[in-house]
């Protein structure tokens, strides 16, 4: 199931923008259904597909979000991050977290 860039871009917590630069650059697959370009499903980060998994999709947490999540500062949880104690995924040049490992 291909998603529209803009959903994509909610999931991803990215700006639609960064969606295509993205694309553009290759690090991000998409499909042309008619005039329109979509991403699929397979295509996305595997911390966001795990997320799929869990029956409603889920978007990535950004650096503010997880930090509330814990109860903890973003230091925290860079740091946590940096110790292997949560993992992140690079997107577009920042890191994101899956709801589903917080």
């Amino acid at each position: 199931m291909p998603l529209s860039l803009g959903e994509a871009a909610r999931l991803l917590a990215v700006s639609p923008r960064t969606i295509r630069r993205l694309i553009d650059t290759g690090e991000l697959s998409a499909v042309r259904i008619g005039p329109t370009l979509a991403v699929p499903v397979d295509a996305l980060p595997t911390p966001l597909r795990r997320c799929f998994d869990a029956g409603q999709p889920q978007a990535l947490l950004t650096l503010h979000e997880a930090a509330a999540r814990l109860g903890c500062s973003p230091r925290d949880v860079r740091e946590r991050t940096a110790s292997g104690l949560l993992r992140s995924v690079l997107i577009g040049g920042s890191s994101r977290w899956s709801p589903i490992e917080i």
